[in-house]
């Protein structure tokens, strides 16, 4: 089941309201952070195959792949939207091993603490400009928000090592999985802060199965974004 509707940190932005006269005029937020469905399916794998097949020949996930995990685990996802249009992305799964094997890249654990991250992927139209550590960082404090998920680990090609470890990401090693010649390094991220979280969203009334950023948390995110975009620009 989908949390979305008990995520605030997710929801979009309620457009102020208008007179009935205007009510036909409609506009969408400038910028939206949410996660992703299965109709968003086909411009995630547009993006995603754009990005990837030029560089190694093949996608992280097939079409039927992203519906897949659309379908399984939305609410381990987010898309970055500006005026409606999908602009940058992660998709995530549940994982219940310390380190990753092939059957990560299919399957869907939920009792698993670990989230893998199999995709991370910008709009060809908005790179250079930093939204894929923006991105990333504000997934990552998304992930505080879960109780059940203790660090987030994903495989990459070795010069791509640099850029996530300025997101935080430590290398953890060799990863076991190859895609025919592809060879990766397997990294991750400890996920923190669940107990503060948890009181936090107890006192604001938060639902326990999707406890969410505080309001504060928020405001902090609006206030450090440009800073961000300054320090990791790529």
């Amino acid at each position: 089941m989908s949390l979305v509707g008990a995520l605030p940190f997710l929801k979009p932005r309620l457009s102020p309201s208008v007179s009935p006269g205007r009510q036909r005029r409609h506009t969408l937020p400038a910028s939206e952070f949410r996660p992703l469905n299965t109709q968003d399916a086909i411009s995630v794998f547009e993006i995603e195959k754009e990005a990837f097949i030029s560089v190694s020949g093949d996608c992280p996930l097939h079409l039927d792949e992203v519906r897949h995990f659309l379908t399984l685990c939305p609410e381990l996802s987010m898309g970055w939207f500006e005026e409606g249009r999908l602009v940058a992305f992660i998709i995530g799964s549940q994982w219940d091993q310390d380190r990753l094997t092939l059957d990560a890249l299919s399957l869907h654990k939920p009792k698993g603490s670990t989230v893998h991250i199999h995709v991370l992927a910008v709009h060809r139209t908005f790179r250079q400009q930093g939204k894929g550590p923006i991105l990333m960082w504000r997934y990552l404090q998304y992930l505080r928000c879960l109780p059940y998920v203790r660090r987030a680990v994903l495989m990459c090609e070795d010069f791509l090592v640099p850029f996530y470890q300025k997101s935080g990401f430590k290398v953890q090693g060799r990863c076991s999985i190859t895609v025919a010649s592809l060879t990766f390094t397997e990294m991750q991220y400890p996920v923190r802060g669940h107990a503060l979280m948890r009181r936090n969203s107890e006192a604001i009334g938060f639902p326990q199965t999707a406890t969410c950023l505080t309001l504060e948390s928020n405001h902090i995110f609006n206030k450090y974004v440009f800073v961000l975009f300054l320090l990791l620009k790529i």
